[in-house]
């Protein structure tokens, strides 16, 4: 199941630093940023308790135009997500154009 290329914008993805998607989205495509780490560095995102690393991974890869499965972001990063409830309320706002 592939996610769909364009997700709700101003959604708050990183709680800890109160970060929104478009400031997210904005910093990764303005310095053609890479890794998580790079993402944290310019705009705080993912500095705090890392829960939101697969949604900054999610956005990466879009930029990168790369076709990310739900279910390796979920194998590679689920492990770090603290705050419960942050990926649910997210993914529950975009559906699988094939469900």
């Amino acid at each position: 199941m592939n996610l769909p290329p364009k997700a709700e914008t101003d959604e708050t993805i990183c709680q800890c630093f109160q970060v929104n998607e478009s400031t997210i989205r904005a910093a990764i495509a303005k310095d053609n940023l890479t890794e998580i780490d790079q993402v944290t560095e310019s705009c705080e995102a993912g500095g705090g308790c890392h829960s939101c690393h697969i949604l900054l991974q999610l956005f990466i890869d879009e930029h990168q135009e790369k076709i990310t499965s739900m279910e390796n972001l979920v194998q590679d990063h689920a492990k770090k997500v603290k705050k419960r409830g942050i990926l649910s309320r997210f993914f529950e706002k975009i559906k699988s154009p094939t469900s």
